[in-house]
């Protein structure tokens, strides 16, 4: 009958470590494209998104994405922890 309760008692706890470690493996590293996306539609929920393209995927380093809104088109880059950073174009220095 021990036996039997520590085997259940170590199932419970064990389980309860691996979904620890796997949901703060997704916090700290996540790179799940669904995730991304609603996350990118949650950021821009005021300007109404009407499609999302991934341009660019380097695994662990980042995710650029191309966002059409009603306004205008935009482009974002996507770290590991899902943290949006807003890509900048270039400006072009006018000729003299």
């Amino acid at each position: 009958m021990e036996s039997i309760l520590s085997l259940l008692y170590t199932i419970i706890v064990g389980g309860i470590f691996v979904y620890i470690f796997i949901y703060l493996y997704d916090w700290l590293f996540g790179e799940k494209q669904e995730k991304q996306i609603r996350k990118i539609h949650n950021y821009y929920r005021k300007e109404g998104v009407q499609k999302v393209e991934m341009l660019e995927h380097q695994p662990k380093q980042f995710t650029l994405y191309q966002v059409k809104t009603t306004k205008e088109t935009k482009r974002l880059k996507i770290k590991p922890g899902y943290k949006i950073i807003k890509v900048v174009p270039k400006q072009k220095e006018p000729s003299q």
